[in-house]
């Protein structure tokens, strides 16, 4: 039986006053599952979400904004351009609507878009150049052949696993590089060779932020799928670039290394996360990534040490409180995956 949509609204809405955030999280998951069993459902997910855009917290309401993009439907654009376009609202929320913008990629976001090119927060104005090239790219001819490569080295090198794990995949900000020299179409260029000539892409701050971030994306491809030998360079890979003067560049980083949960980011988030100068933003998606590894580690030293840095910057009431509230998500889903008695809603949409 699926979960009533008028309940999940009174939990994401938090209507009685006493829901806690990392189950309004869950519930805006559930809510993104649902969106794709019907076209109706769709209509009354978006309609649910966007009333959502009153809370005082930024944290959710950011995720909010990034499920509205992931649902990849134009109806989701008049709320989203109403975010982006409100100046008093967080960046980081106005930052998240431009992305989603991106992850819909029709062309009828591209004149907000452009105008909100300068901005005045760097981060909003990156984001949106982001956007505007990927919408670009995604509808021109270079893009669709890009796509079709893209789908042919799947079915060449996938599985029936794979193409699941790939159809519930995310929408990335910018479409990994597919096309390396001397490569063949169905050929798989992720590999542990091509680590290096991402790196230098991903460094090169004379190149374009979207091509950098294609090759982050590269670097993302290499660890799913170059093997063992290409998991922990990529990983490396990836952090050095947590120097570059982009905060939206470092955030990325961090957001791929939460998708990735491989141990060898942990240092590299464990410094961010810990550092006070760094950018909330930044340092919000440091704790996600945090949270998303020490539920697949299996060395209780590191996990020890990293629900210790979650816990201290949870409790931190001089840190950001993006910051804090992203600390006590992480602690409480590792918490509520870690308990065998609870009911996962999704368990049973995605059956």
């Amino acid at each position: 039986m699926l979960p009533d949509l008028d309940a999940l609204e009174a939990s994401l809405l938090n209507t009685s006053g006493n829901v806690k955030l990392d189950a309004r999280f869950r519930t805006l998951f559930t809510l993104k599952g649902l969106a794709s069993l019907s076209e109706d459902r769709m209509e009354r997910v978006i309609e649910i979400i966007s009333k959502g855009f009153g809370d005082d917290s930024a944290l959710l309401k950011h995720e909010m904004a990034y499920v509205l993009g992931q649902l990849k439907d134009t109806r989701a654009l008049p709320c989203l351009t109403k975010i982006l376009s409100d100046e008093e609202e967080h960046a980081m929320v106005r930052h998240e609507a431009a992305e989603a913008m991106g992850a819909i990629s029709s062309p009828e976001a591209l004149p907000v878009l452009n105008k909100y090119l300068h901005d005045p927060d760097v981060s909003v104005r990156e984001t949106c150049h982001l956007a505007i090239n990927k919408i670009e790219l995604d509808n021109s001819d270079m893009g669709k052949k890009e796509q079709e490569i893209k789908e042919l080295r799947d079915k060449a090198h996938g599985d029936a696993i794979d193409a699941a794990a790939r159809a519930a995949a995310p929408i990335d900000p910018a479409p990994a590089i597919v096309r390396v020299p001397n490569a063949q179409d169905e050929q798989n260029v992720y590999t542990l060779e091509n680590v290096p000539l991402f790196r230098d892409t991903l460094m090169n701050t004379s190149l374009s932020l979207f091509d950098r971030y294609r090759a982050m994306f590269a670097l993302r491809n290499t660890v799913q799928q170059g093997g063992k030998d290409a998991e922990t360079p990529a990983v490396l890979a990836l952090a050095d670039a947590l120097c570059d003067e982009s905060a939206l560049f470092r955030h990325e980083i961090c957001f791929v290394f939460g998708e990735l949960c491989h141990p060898a980011s942990v240092p590299a988030m464990t410094r961010v996360l810990n550092d006070s100068q760094e950018h909330e933003m930044v340092r919000h998606e440091a704790a996600e990534a945090l949270g998303g590894v020490l539920e697949e580690a299996d060395d209780d030293a590191a996990q020890t040490q990293a629900v210790e840095t979650l816990k201290r910057w949870a409790e931190d009431q001089q840190a950001p409180r993006v910051v804090r509230e992203s600390c006590v998500v992480a602690l409480d889903e590792m918490a509520y995956n870690n308990d065998p008695t609870q009911f996962q809603p999704m368990d049973s949409v995605a059956a």
